[in-house]
């Protein structure tokens, strides 16, 4: 190790052992005298495979994670560490005047906290070869504005960036399907996410208390959506729910105070506790027929609901909501119904009149059956009973 105080850089030359756990070297780099944000460290050594400890408990950290809490850091380079994989628990933990970090190609591990209150990182190149992000590696980064993730992330811990109040935009990779609780929790200049279509776990608080979040794109594969998921995510308007989610936990979008309109989808058949509880912008809900388990308060303190039901003569936000969107409903019904006729018609042979027989043929002559079936004849006598010209007509009424 070489220290020039006139530069304030420290480099590390010699062979170290494969973990590096220098006592020495933290107690040198946290000397008050050395003044906060002083200190270049380049670790040059080609054998080191780990820095830190990748079992450690969290109250061990003080005592044996190497560079907690050095304030003396300006920069990081390890880019000299070409072994080097992995970074244990807390190894630049409340090194709060860290700007940056250059970090080496092979590394494929981050651990829980690396980088926990690290408030003056700005941003961070992931290498490539990164597979694994733990628990809380980038929390309360307070001035980190954007990260891109490496293609070959599928996971996100907890908390990884929870409290990064600067972030505005995260990359996230198209093999992300896991996401933990919390990941983006307190990022309150966030305004937007896109999720990639693999998507299918969010866990609980996922985007809560993102203020300025306005819009985000939530992927096919996602079939439930956990507590407190958006929870006082105050300037969201709207959100697009994906086709296959059956169930909502609690706390949704509680205290969305901006969000004005929910479509549900046909396959929702659960609402958690307080879903929308204070959304008091929100004036349009659409209920599915489905929908077989309503929380508590589920729409408690919904003021603009509560004002439209209430002058409509109802008694209750649930009985206005489903006495509303009755048309709306029939309409997805009538379509979904038009477009089992339309592959019907396009799967059969011969003449248009030919295939259009052959297509109302499927159906029952009578109404006795399923609901879908018995509106759909009502729907082709209503019409004039002329085949698929009237019912098209019936159903663009409703268009």
């Amino acid at each position: 190790m070489s220290v020039d105080p006139g530069a304030q850089e420290i480099v590390i030359w010699g062979r170290l052992d494969s973990q590096i756990r220098s006592g020495a070297l933290r107690k040198y780099l946290q000397d008050e005298s050395l003044g906060e944000g002083t200190i270049t460290l380049i670790i040059r050594d080609p054998n080191i495979t780990i820095i830190g400890d990748m079992n450690l408990d969290w109250y061990d950290k003080e005592e044996e994670a190497p560079l907690y809490g050095c304030k003396s850091l300006l920069r990081v380079d390890l880019k000299g560490c070409t072994k080097l994989t992995q970074l244990g628990y807390c190894v630049f933990q409340g090194c709060s005047s860290l700007t940056s970090v250059a970090l080496p190609d092979g590394l494929t591990q981050l651990c829980n906290r690396v980088f926990y209150e690290c408030s003056s990182l700005t941003s961070v190149a992931l290498p490539d070869g990164l597979t694994q992000l733990g628990d809380g590696v980038l929390s309360e980064c307070s001035s980190l504005t954007s990260v891109t993730l490496p293609d070959g992330l599928t996971q996100l811990g907890h908390d990884v960036f929870m409290d990064c109040s600067s972030l505005t935009t995260v990359a996230l990779p198209d093999g992300l399907t896991q996401m933990g609780n919390r990941v983006f929790g307190g990022c309150s200049s966030l305004t937007n996410v896109s999720l990639p279509d693999g998507v299918t776990q969010l866990g609980n608080f996922v985007f809560a208390c993102c203020s300025s979040l306005t819009s985000v794109s939530l992927p096919d594969g996602v079939t439930q959506l956990r507590n407190s998921v958006f929870y006082k995510c105050s300037s969201l308007t709207s959100v697009a729910l994906p086709d296959r989610l059956t169930q909502l936990g609690d706390y949704v979008f509680k205290e969305c105070s901006s969000l004005k309109s929910v479509a549900l989808p046909d396959g929702v058949t659960q609402l958690g506790d307080n879903v929308f509880r204070e959304c008091s912008s929100l004036k349009s809900v659409a209920l599915p027929d489905g929908l077989t388990q309503l929380g508590h308060n589920v729409f408690d303190g919904c003021s603009s609901l509560t004002s439209l039901a209430n002058s409509a003569g109802f008694d209750t936000v649930e009985l206005y909501l489903r006495d509303r969107y009755k048309c709306v409903i029939l309409r997805k019904l009538f379509l979904r119904l038009f477009g089992k006729y339309n592959r019907a018609v396009n799967e059969a042979n011969g003449t248009e009149a030919e295939k259009n027989a052959t297509a109302l043929a499927y159906f029952p002559a009578d109404n006795s059956s399923t609901l879908d079936v018995g509106l759909f004849l009502q729907t082709m006598n209503a019409s004039g009973g002329d085949g698929v010209i009237g019912l098209v007509g019936h159903i663009l009424k409703f268009v």
